[in-house]
């Protein structure tokens, strides 16, 4: 009989040891989780969980090495089980604090970002300055001009995020901040920032002005804005390597391409004639920007005034690949859209003059294959019949591209592939002028009539 409150002691001990381990290793683990970028990094999150399950196999084999060494191994091993009710209460315990102190910064720094927006649109620059300074760290000047730039755009179609999330959307969808606010925002964003700074600021300024397809008049002065971020530079280029998020929502996941890229997709050849103009050149991997963006001989002419190594860009191989493969690739779509489709006649005259080849490229296609293949996926989506001049332009382009339907052959090492191709088509032609007019002036024979086979 004295044995038995003894056992009973040493069961109570046990099952009191083992109640709180779950809900100790519920809070340490939850606290780490809140605390850490588990909650956003996949690989850590997957590592946690591991981790976790691990523990709590661990601790229930503990309680029973435990309760079986002091004899009291049902009490140590339920008390460990009866642990996991107060484990989920710390567990949802934790997650409701930290949920209702993320609300709380949230709500905060939606106030502060609207206040912001309210300074850009009122064109206050100290009122805008005073504005960022309230942004917490994790707002640079560049993304805080992109969300304040993109605040009552649009959505687009099967979109339904928002790249200004932090601010509400105006009931009648209308712009809080105008272009010209815009750059005045800017210009006080940028103002006693370092150089890295500035350009994001600047990068999130021209993805905007492109969404927005402003008119040419704001480029001068975005380029005007950059030359003062790099006074001596003789590209547009970011000066020194940058970060993805710098610009927030405004990506720029190219590098240093997509600026002139934004340029000569909105603006085409004024936007690079000005891109010229403020006294900038093409980094190498600019090219290919440059020329997807031209749509005239004229534009063609201006970048190769300007230095432009058109040769060196039509070069085949190359990290760029076969960029005039895809130039012509795009020349049905842009034929459609295009309100002077004989210009784009000129220009790819103007290219093959310039030396681009009409052989078959490192993947087997001729630019003859890829115009025509790209004009039959054209016509398929095609709503309305083409225009005379669309059709004109386009067998234009195809008499430059296929000359007898097979690339040309040089006839002579002074003349270009281009001056070849339309010497051999029109051999081709005069060939098919003399068969026709021969058979036009021969004689037809009439008919003799067959005699009747004789009756059997």
């Amino acid at each position: 009989m004295d044995g038995i409150p003894d056992q009973t002691q040493r069961r109570r001990r046990a099952f009191r040891r083992w109640l709180f381990a779950y809900p100790v290793a519920t809070l340490a683990f939850s606290l780490y989780f809140v605390a850490t970028s588990a909650r956003t990094d996949m690989g850590e999150f997957l590592l946690l969980i591991v981790v976790a399950f691990g523990a709590a196999v661990a601790i229930l084999v503990l309680s029973a090495i435990d309760g079986s060494r002091s004899r009291a191994a049902g009490s140590a091993v339920g008390g460990c089980l009866l642990g996991l009710a107060p484990a989920v209460l710390v567990f949802a315990g934790v997650f409701e604090v930290d949920r209702a102190h993320r609300q709380h910064n949230l709500d905060s720094e939606r106030r502060r970002a609207a206040a912001l927006a309210d300074a850009a649109a009122s064109g206050d620059a100290e009122a805008v300055r005073a504005a960022m300074a309230q942004l917490s760290a994790d707002y640079g000047p560049g993304r805080a001009l992109c969300f304040v730039g993109g605040h009552g755009r649009p959505q687009s179609a099967g979109r339904s995020d928002s790249d200004d999330w932090l601010l509400s959307d105006p009931d009648g969808g209308e712009r809080l901040v105008s272009t010209a606010r815009l750059f005045d925002a800017a210009e006080a964003l940028m103002q006693d920032r370092p150089p890295a700074q500035r350009q994001a600021v600047l990068a999130a300024l021209l993805v905007r002005l492109s969404e927005r397809n402003e008119s040419l008049e704001y480029l001068p002065g975005w380029l005007r804005l950059w030359r003062g971020t790099d006074p001596d530079a003789r590209t547009v280029t970011f000066a020194q390597p940058r970060e993805d998020d710098g610009a927030g929502a405004c990506y720029l996941p190219n590098g240093n391409a997509d600026l002139a890229r934004i340029v000569a997709d909105t603006w085409h050849d004024d936007g690079l004639r000005a891109w010229i103009a403020a006294g900038y050149g093409f980094a190498p991997e600019q090219g290919p920007a440059a020329l997807e963006g031209l749509r005239s001989k004229a534009g063609l002419d201006a970048l190769v005034a300007a230095g432009f190594d058109l040769a060196a860009a039509l070069r085949r191989g190359g990290d760029d690949g076969e960029l005039m493969t895809h130039l012509v690739s795009t020349l049905p779509r842009l034929l459609d859209e295009s309100a002077d489709p004989a210009a784009l006649a000129d220009l790819t005259e103007a290219y093959l003059r310039s030396g681009a080849e009409l052989g078959r490229t490192t993947y087997g296609e001729t630019l003859c294959e890829a115009f025509t293949g790209g004009d039959s996926s054209q016509a398929a989506s095609r709503s309305s019949v083409p225009g005379a001049a669309r059709a004109a332009a386009a067998q234009r382009i195809r008499l430059a591209l296929c000359p007898q339907g097979q690339p040309p052959t040089p006839t002579s090492s002074s003349t270009t592939a281009y001056e070849n191709s339309l010497a051999a088509a029109a051999e081709a032609a005069a060939e098919a002028g003399r068969r026709e007019a021969i058979d036009a002036a021969e004689p037809v024979e009439p008919a003799q009539p067959t005699a009747p086979a004789p009756a059997r």
